[in-house]
C-alpha cells in the first residue's frame, strides 16, 4: 500500500512539474510568428505623416520649399481652403522666384493656349481666392487679386479664356503706399527681381523691339515697351520721368511698376494686338509708341549691353518735347 501512494504521488509531482515547465515555455512562442507583423507595422507610422498638416510659418525664415503646389500639367492641390495671410505672403513669394519652374510665357505653370481656366480655377480655390469674372465680345477673362503682408504693392493676375483655354495671361504689380504709387521702393524691387529689366534681359536675350510711350501731363509718365513676339510675351515697365538736363527727360527702368502679357507663341502677335492699357494711347499721337532708336538714338544692342547689368540703375535721357 505504502509503495502504491509514493509512485502515485511521484507521478503527480513529476506531472505538476511538467506542467509548470509547459507554461513557463509559452511567452516564447508567442513572441516568434508576429515579428514579420510588427516591422511592417512600424515601418510607415501613419500617425505622424498626418501630424501636421500645415507647416509652421516660424520654421520658415530661410526660404520654404513648396513644390507640392507648383501648378504643372495637373496642379497639386495641397494647400488648405483658406490661407492666412502670412502663408499667402510665402507661397506668392516662392512662385515670384522660380514661376512654378517654368519660363515666360508659361505663368506659375499655366501655359497660354495649353492650360485650362479650369485647371487654373481649381488652383486659386486651393487658396481661397476667388475669381472676378468679366466678359467682352469675344473672351471672358478673370482676376485674381494678391498681396504682400503690408501690403506695400499692388499684384494682379488676369487669365483671358476661349472655349475653355486660358489665352492670354496679363500680370500686372507695382509698389505702392495704400494713397499713391512709391515708385523705387526696394522691397518691390526685390520681391519682383526676376521680372526687372536686368534679369528679363539676361534670361531672355534681346528683344525684338522696345518702344518708349510717353504723354499723360502734369506727371509726365512712360511705358518701356520690350516686345518678343517670337517668344510669345511683352514686357512693360511703366513710371514717371525725372528732370534731367535741359530739353531732357530721365526715363528710369529700376523705378516703375511692372506689367506682363503672355500669350502663346504659335500666336504671333503685333503690338497692336495686344490688348494693353498703354495701347488705348495710340490715337494720341504724343504717346507714340516710339522706337527706342528715335526716342534716344540708342540701338537695341547698345540697351542690352547697359541695362543686363546686375543692379544697374541708369536712367534713359529723352527729350522732353516727346511729352
Amino acid at each position: 500500500m505504502k509503495t502504491d501512494i509514493a509512485q502515485r504521488y511521484t507521478v503527480g509531482a513529476l506531472l505538476a512539474l511538467l506542467a509548470y515547465l509547459m507554461g513557463c515555455s509559452a511567452p516564447f512562442d508567442l513572441t516568434v510568428s508576429p515579428t514579420t507583423d510588427l516591422l511592417s507595422a512600424t515601418a510607415t507610422p501613419v500617425s505622424m505623416v498626418h501630424s501636421s498638416p500645415t507647416p509652421r510659418l516660424e520654421q520658415s525664415t530661410v526660404t520654404p520649399t513648396l513644390r507640392a503646389i507648383h501648378p504643372t500639367s495637373t496642379p497639386t492641390v495641397t494647400p488648405a481652403p483658406t490661407l492666412m495671410a502670412e502663408e499667402q505672403h510665402i507661397l506668392v513669394s516662392n512662385m515670384l522666384q522660380d514661376n512654378g519652374g517654368c519660363q515666360l510665357p508659361c505663368w506659375w505653370g499655366f501655359t497660354p493656349g495649353q492650360t485650362s481656366w479650369q485647371m487654373a480655377k481649381r488652383f486659386f480655390d486651393s487658396w481661397g481666392k476667388e475669381a472676378e469674372q468679366y466678359h467682352d465680345a469675344h473672351t471672358t477673362n478673370y482676376t485674381i487679386y494678391l498681396h504682400n503682408l503690408d501690403r506695400k504693392y499692388f499684384y494682379r493676375q488676369i487669365y483671358y479664356e476661349e472655349e475653355g483655354k486660358i489665352v492670354l495671361i496679363v500680370i500686372n504689380a507695382g509698389p505702392t503706399d495704400g494713397i499713391g504709387y512709391t515708385y523705387g521702393d526696394p522691397q518691390f524691387a526685390e520681391i519682383w527681381k526676376p521680372y526687372m529689366l536686368p534679369e528679363i534681359l539676361e534670361v531672355y536675350g534681346l528683344p525684338s523691339q522696345v518702344f518708349l510711350g510717353t504723354g499723360g501731363a502734369p506727371w509726365l509718365p512712360f511705358d518701356l515697351l520690350l516686345f518678343y513676339p517670337d517668344k510669345g510675351f511683352l514686357v512693360q515697365y511703366s513710371g514717371v520721368t525725372e528732370e534731367g538736363n535741359s530739353g531732357l527727360r530721365q526715363v528710369c527702368p529700376h523705378r516703375v511698376e511692372i506689367a506682363l502679357y503672355l500669350w502663346s507663341p504659335r500666336s504671333y502677335m503685333n503690338l497692336e494686338d495686344v490688348p494693353s492699357v498703354v495701347i488705348a494711347h495710340a490715337d494720341d499721337e504724343k504717346w507714340g509708341p516710339y522706337s527706342l532708336g528715335k526716342a534716344t538714338g540708342m540701338s537695341i544692342e547698345q540697351f542690352y549691353q547697359i541695362f543686363v547689368q546686375p543692379e544697374h540703375q541708369t536712367c534713359l535721357e529723352v527729350p522732353a518735347d516727346l511729352w
